[in-house]
């Protein structure tokens, strides 16, 4: 008998997806998957590359992310959250021993819309979490430097970036901009 991690009341099995057996919460609509039974179901489907997913920060639905520490349904290991999108509190529960996967309500959802439900396996890979440091600092910096330059001047500024950047000439130019008197010898 399997028990919700958050209400500790039995979980019901359900048909999340054809040929994906899951565990569902008939209070807080959490669900539990066996690493096991989503890798069997994973395998026909098409194969993904972390290279290949966008990283999108709209969520259409509410998340309840859970923020307790939680037992794992089918050995009572704890389970470690790890955050699957920036800038953005959604956060699946993975079990170290077995590996399964708690779904807060509506993440499952989430992902399925976004069409990321045949990834899963993929968010919790050194990679992956990776990729979300960096995105993450790419939009604090970009935000960064809005709020410095201003909309226009920021605008300009990575338009010039841009075209140095292309320019075969791009370290010189940017050598006769920085110099204090380029026509000093």
């Amino acid at each position: 008998m399997k028990k919700c991690p958050i209400c500790e009341i039995e979980l019901n099995r359900v048909l999340l997806e054809e040929n994906l057996p899951a565990y569902r919460c008939a209070s807080c609509e959490g669900i539990w998957i066996s690493s096991n039974e989503y890798l069997s179901w994973l395998a026909p489907q098409r194969g993904t590359t972390i290279e290949t997913i966008e990283i999108d920060g709209d969520v259409p639905l509410p998340v309840m992310d859970n923020t307790k520490a939680l037992l794992c349904p089918d050995c009572g290991r704890l389970l470690r959250r790890f955050k699957i999108w920036p800038d953005f509190t959604f956060h699946l529960d993975r079990c170290g021993g077995c590996n399964g996967i708690w779904f807060d309500r509506n993440e499952w959802q989430i992902l399925k819309l976004k069409d990321l439900h045949h990834n899963v396996h993929l968010f919790f890979t050194d990679v992956w979490q990776e990729k979300l440091r960096n995105q993450e600092m790419r939009r604090r910096f970009e935000n960064m430097y809005f709020d410095k330059f201003g909309a226009a001047d920021y605008q300009k500024i990575k338009e010039i970036r841009a075209w140095l950047q292309e320019n075969p000439q791009g370290g010189r130019l940017l050598a006769y901009l920085t110099d204090r008197d380029p026509y000093r010898g």
